[in-house]
């Protein structure tokens, strides 16, 4: 049995996962845009009240609101290539470390992303208040810390099977 046969069935069965993730995940933003109730703690921190916003309006803080999932989708895209990749056997490529880098990219811009679209969210919301009453809230959360770990974690990993990949590359020229 290939060392490389528990890698590929991983590979096979996280590539399910990936899509079927990225299918629910499209769902889910669907929905949230089209359909969802705005948030008490965003109508609070936006000042609304009860005040219903207009079906654009309300559409456009959501999709302000889903910026970070659009991030997450490329990463959960990028996911879905890397194990495709691993699936054909393919482990020790530029084309693995690339796909890597990627995700690690994709999570840093969902930070990125989440950080701008908290307060974009509240802004927007708040434009339905009159002038004078609107609101800018910006917050940061502990758990961003650790995605940016994660994310350059992934980056410095990719940069790594990138050389090494390069390396073997080298070698399998000599041989």
């Amino acid at each position: 049995m290939s060392v490389e046969t528990p890698v590929r069935r991983w590979a096979v069965v996280l590539h399910v996962l990936t899509i079927v993730a990225i299918v629910v995940l499209c769902v889910a933003l669907a929905y949230g845009i089209l359909f969802a109730v705005l948030p008490d703690t965003l109508r609070a921190a936006a000042g609304l009240g009860k005040a219903p916003l207009s079906t654009g309006h309300h559409a456009a803080v959501a999709v302000a609101g889903a910026l970070p999932s659009f991030a997450i989708l490329y990463v959960l895209a990028r996911m879905r290539a890397l194990f495709a990749l691993y699936a054909r056997g393919e482990m020790l490529t530029v084309a693995c470390a690339d796909q890597i880098l990627r995700i690690g990219a994709g999570l840093l811009a969902a930070l990125a992303l989440d950080i701008v679209s908290r307060p974009l969210q509240v802004a927007l919301a708040s434009l339905a208040n009159p002038p004078g009453d609107r609101v800018l809230a910006v917050s940061l959360a502990g758990a961003d810390l650790g995605q940016v770990l994660a994310g350059g974690l992934m980056i410095v990993i990719g940069l790594t099977l990138r050389d090494a990949a390069r390396i073997a590359e080298e070698n399998r020229g000599f041989v």
